[in-house]
């Protein structure tokens, strides 16, 4: 029987800043008895304690773009296939409980991450995007493992686009990438999840709160509430406002999340 979920943590650091040991801390304390894997490369020497280290090739760490292509490949779920869940918590995230973990759970929920948008010269605090279609960040992340590998292993495509990926389209390129799920549709069929990966090139969070969908449209996503309850990446005035002046799970991404836990009275 499956485990219902890990921690998987990837770094290619091989020496943590004050504030990632900061976010490591927040990691144990509240999932102290949670199975947890350093995701990394064989010569990364960093140690990290109850961390099980699971190894890929470096080249997977040389930058952003060659890990979003880690996160669209099926080997890397398929490490994590003794789980029913993975919960993606990078170095610049601070935990702050694991309560909701129960009710995303309970609704099946394919991927969550902090609601997140692209910012524009007239929203710099993404006010105005809150009530768009929004994509889910996947430093701080919850993934079926399942879910996850019957995208990547899919032999089909939705046509004509259903209407989250149309949105994405509309917010990314509607021609382009319109015109890459066409050809992708025109492969083998064990060829067109593999084409469409290999000539995309946005980030993997992109692809998950987007295009997934076109690939398994049971692949199931959440409201925007539900992603905000799970995770703030941003203004965290804004978004706790936004959720009713209730904390989330964690808050992700190199902002001064401190100073506004110390402004709400809230110790980590």
């Amino acid at each position: 029987m499956k485990k219902k979920f890990c921690i998987v943590t990837p770094t290619q650091k091989e020496k943590l800043s004050e504030y990632e040991k900061i976010s490591l801390k927040t990691i144990q304390k509240n999932f102290k008895d949670v199975d947890k894997f350093l995701v990394t490369f064989l010569e990364n020497k960093l140690e990290l304690n109850n961390f099980k280290k699971v190894f890929f090739k470096k080249k997977h760490f040389d930058g952003i773009y060659s890990y979003n292509k880690l996160c669209m490949n099926a080997d890397f779920y398929n490490k994590f296939n003794d789980y029913e869940y993975i919960l993606i918590c990078q170095l610049d995230v601070i935990v702050l409980s694991k309560d909701f973990l129960k009710e995303i759970f309970k609704k099946k929920i394919s991927y969550i991450g902090a609601p997140a948008g692209k910012k524009n010269l007239f929203d710099r605090k993404r006010k105005k995007l809150w009530g768009r279609r929004f994509y889910c960040n996947g430093g701080f992340s919850l993934r079926n493992v399942e879910d996850f590998l019957r995208v990547l292993n899919s032999e089909k495509i939705q046509n004509p686009l259903n209407l989250i990926t149309f949105i994405g389209c509309l917010k990314i390129g509607l021609l382009k990438y319109y015109k890459l799920l066409y050809y992708s549709s025109k492969q083998d069929k064990k060829s067109k999840i593999g084409y469409f990966l290999k000539n995309f090139n946005l980030n993997e969070d992109t692809f998950w709160s987007y295009f997934a969908i076109a690939f398994d449209n049971k692949f199931n996503l959440p409201s925007l509430e539900e992603a905000n309850n799970f995770s703030f990446d941003g203004d965290p005035y804004f978004f706790y406002k936004k959720n009713l002046n209730k904390l989330p799970m964690a808050l992700h991404g190199h902002h001064n999340y401190l100073n506004f836990l110390e402004k709400i009275g809230k110790k980590i």
